[in-house]
């Protein structure tokens, strides 16, 4: 948590530096878009120099033992930390254009480097900031803004960040990188086909199993009894256990399961397969920012005259949706490949959700569950401003109610093969398993085949994140059922939570007076709220 709140207050700082004392936060965000903001066509990728880094991080520690300024001191931090948000600027960078045509090889080539050197600069950064622990100015550096008392309480003791882990982490991306070279060669056959499964999905199995043991290893390694355990702690700041965690999702199993059998069985919402074009799902993104005005039409306007996005199908592109802060340039930027489908106006309000957090609040910090209500939360809104959103009020009501299901058994399953014991973790273990969660789930309902974990990008890059869409999907569809009882209600909650300083979900929830997913009796409401639409 330390080192995200340092990242968010750089960013405030760096704009209260801009000379804009006095003005109003909307008046500073559009003295920002105006000035700030560079258009993406004009952005500059330059491969990073960990070097760099190296040199300024040894120039602050050496200062830092002996320091006497704590002015010195800052411009050395400072000198540090901005190489470190230069290089995931060049990281997001080079992951757009390597995603954009991942047949690249010079562009997957920048994009591996990159990704091969991230732990370097994350230990160099919890080097300098265990240095500045035992600093002699440690105290008046918690006086200052930038760190805050406290900050280096949790700089004590040895780094995790040592030879050994830093190996650990380098073996992780090895593994990562080679799931996506196998997604990329997966394009040479026809999608979620018995070939994809038996010419590729077979490899990235194996390579899903690599990564859980290893992964064992990490979370073992720094002292954890289990690895989502870990993950929870290290990635994702979350003030709930994994334990409670998989008690909701059964609560999900038991509530929502048969609601869903039904839906599945019937096909869904009806026009869900109708042909949308990218014109048409920017026009009902762009309809809905300007029926909400205030920072979201801001945001999108930003968005829209910078070309911070990219809507475009490309068979070569990652058959996925994102959005990546652009640290160097005050810009946040989307991500989506579409499917031709309604959807794809709920995909691209999504992204953007994410957009208006990061632009709004400079860079969130935000936990990633905090972060997800932002997107979720924008999809439902949009429900309720954008042009001809009547039409996809059963589609995403469909689409809540997947949310809530297929996200929960994805998580219940990565939940339990984490929980497998060495003997245990075979790949043919771990198919069994998927395909009886998936049925407990009701996804034989449908057209499923049992193999498609492997088509699940997070559990091979973003481990223990998929919890997130389910807790946050509850907490973004409140503000869809306030909408239905007083119009403007969850649009005024959305805008006033969007510089949100609050990491941990259950704290975001409880500080904006919204009730928490595992109250007792929630997810029976939001049974009884689905099927008013969807019976």
């Amino acid at each position: 948590m330390k080192r995200v709140r340092w990242i968010a207050l750089v960013l405030a700082l760096v704009m209260l530096f801009t000379g804009c004392s006095g003005m109003s936060f909307e008046q500073l965000m559009g003295d920002l878009a105006a000035q700030r903001v560079t258009p993406f066509d004009q952005m500059q990728y330059s491969r990073p120099d960990p070097g760099k880094m190296e040199m300024a991080l040894e120039e602050c520690c050496a200062l830092a033992e002996k320091a006497t300024d704590k002015d010195a001191l800052m411009e050395k931090v400072w000198e540090a930390y901005n190489l470190y948000n230069t290089f995931y600027t060049q990281y997001n960078l080079a992951s757009i254009y390597y995603f954009r045509d991942m047949t690249d090889a010079s562009w997957e080539k920048e994009y591996n480097y990159c990704a091969q050197n991230a732990g370097s600069y994350e230990a160099m950064l919890e080097e300098m900031f265990y240095t500045l622990a035992d600093c002699p100015l440690k105290d008046e550096l918690e006086a200052d803004p930038a760190f805050g008392e406290g900050f280096f309480d949790g700089y004590t003791g040895e780094s995790i960040w040592d030879e050994t882990f830093l190996e650990l982490m380098d073996r992780e991306t090895a593994l990562e990188e080679k799931y996506y070279e196998l997604c990329t060669q997966a394009q040479a056959v026809e999608y979620y086909s018995d070939a994809y499964f038996t010419q590729y999905g077979a490899q990235m199995g194996e390579v899903f199993v690599e990564l859980v043991e290893l992964r064992q290893d990490i979370a073992e390694y720094v002292g954890y009894e289990d690895y989502p355990s870990f993950a929870y702690d290290f990635y994702h700041y979350r003030d709930y256990t994994p334990r409670e965690a998989e008690g909701y999702l059964q609560e999900i199993c038991t509530e929502l399961v048969p609601l869903y059998r039904q839906v599945e069985s019937r096909g869904g919402a009806a026009d869900a397969e109708k042909i949308c074009t990218q014109a048409e799902a920017f026009s009902y993104a762009k309809s809905s920012a300007q029926a909400m005005g205030g920072m979201v039409q801001t945001a999108f306007q930003v968005m829209d005259e910078a070309g911070l996005y990219d809507l475009t199908y490309s068979q070569k592109k990652y058959e996925g949706s994102f959005e990546v802060y652009l640290t160097d340039y005050f810009a946040p930027y989307v991500f989506v490949n579409p499917s031709a489908t309604q959807l794809d106006k709920l995909t691209f309000v999504h992204e953007f959700g994410h957009f208006c957090n990061d632009y709004a609040s400079g860079g969130s910090y935000a936990g990633v569950d905090v972060a997800e209500f932002f997107s979720q939360g924008l999809e439902y809104l949009s429900l309720c401003y954008g042009d001809e959103a009547g039409a996809l009020e059963e589609m995403k009501m469909v689409d809540c109610l997947r949310i809530y299901v297929e996200q929960a058994a994805y998580a219940l399953f990565e939940y339990q093969v984490y929980a497998l014991e060495d003997e245990e973790l075979t790949a043919e273990n771990v198919y069994a398993l998927y395909e009886q969660i998936g049925t407990q789930f009701g996804f034989d309902s449908w057209g499923w085949d049992s193999r498609d974990f492997v088509m699940i990008s997070h559990f091979y890059t973003d481990p223990m994140y998929i919890i997130s869409y389910v807790v946050s999907n509850d907490a973004a569809f409140q503000l869809y059922q306030m909408e239905q009882e007083k119009t403007g209600t969850g649009l005024a909650l959305y805008e006033e939570q969007l510089t949100t300083e609050e990491t941990y979900f259950l704290s975001f929830v409880q500080n904006a007076a919204l009730a928490s997913p595992f109250a007792d009796g929630r997810v029976a409401q939001v049974r009884k709220t689905l099927e008013q639409v969807l019976n």
